[in-house]
């Protein structure tokens, strides 16, 4: 039987896991929702956010592999294997991780700003300065997942209060057999140029079964007002999908 920690970290083998969730999602949404805010509170697992589509993510994901040689091991005190990453918003480019980690209590306190690495990828840095429509970022991070790599499971959210989506994953490329997978979910309908919002109070793992990198952005941060309709809109795209 295996256990989670109070940090929310399973000792359940990532290859093990991988493959006991080895379908892909089909989770059924509530049909009923009128508002935004009912779907941002919900337990849905997670929520592909529809409108990016005409991005170039191609150039974006050129501009990704060009700082191939700059990410940094990321959450290396666990037992991820080649996990990496970089800022393009936060502390530095190099301080990847949350900002209670660095010492700063409330995000509030932390400094984040746009760090060195964001005039290395302009197109990625347009997108979130002049398209995404955050009001405030925390954390930008491209992060890296080499062949054969994994991210272990876990979960990011551990009370059952934040059982509701969170934070935005944005797949600048997603090889073929490389799988985001969601405890009892399956894996997730990942492609290049896929705009997820994800719920991670679920216990989720990646692994990269490919032989190539795959890339993809973690967004935190404070949307505008705008993200009301486009949360509602995808809402009723998918739920007839997921009906």
């Amino acid at each position: 039987m295996y256990t989670v920690t109070e940090w929310g970290v399973s000792n359940e083998p990532a290859d093990i896991f991988a493959r006991r969730n080895m379908k892909p999602a089909k989770p059924k949404y509530p049909q009923d929702y009128s508002t935004a805010q009912e779907v941002r509170f919900s337990s849905i697992p997670f929520l592909p956010i529809v409108g990016f589509e005409d991005a170039d993510w191609d150039k974006m994901h050129w501009e990704a592999v060009q700082l191939e040689k700059h990410y940094v091991p990321h959450r290396h005190h666990e037992s991820h294997k080649g996990w990496s990453s970089l800022c393009i918003h936060g502390l530095s480019s190099v301080h990847t991780e949350a900002h209670h980690t660095y010492g700063f209590k409330d995000r509030e306190d932390a400094p984040y700003k746009w760090t060195d690495i964001a005039e290395w990828c302009p197109t990625i840095t347009d997108f979130f300065m002049n398209r995404f429509d955050y009001k405030r970022y925390d954390r930008i991070r491209i992060m890296k997942l080499a062949p054969g790599g994994y991210i272990i499971p876990h979960r990011d959210s551990i009370t059952l209060d934040e059982n509701h989506i969170g934070p935005t994953n944005i797949a600048l490329n997603n090889p073929e057999g490389c799988h985001f997978y969601m405890d009892e979910i399956g894996y997730l309908p990942w492609q290049q140029g896929s705009v997820i919002k994800l719920n991670l109070y679920n216990i989720h793992s990646v692994y990269n079964w490919s032989s190539e990198d795959r890339y993809h952005i973690i967004a935190h941060g404070q949307a505008n007002d705008s993200w009301s309709d486009r949360i509602l809109d995808s809402y009723n795209h998918w739920r007839i999908i997921y009906d």
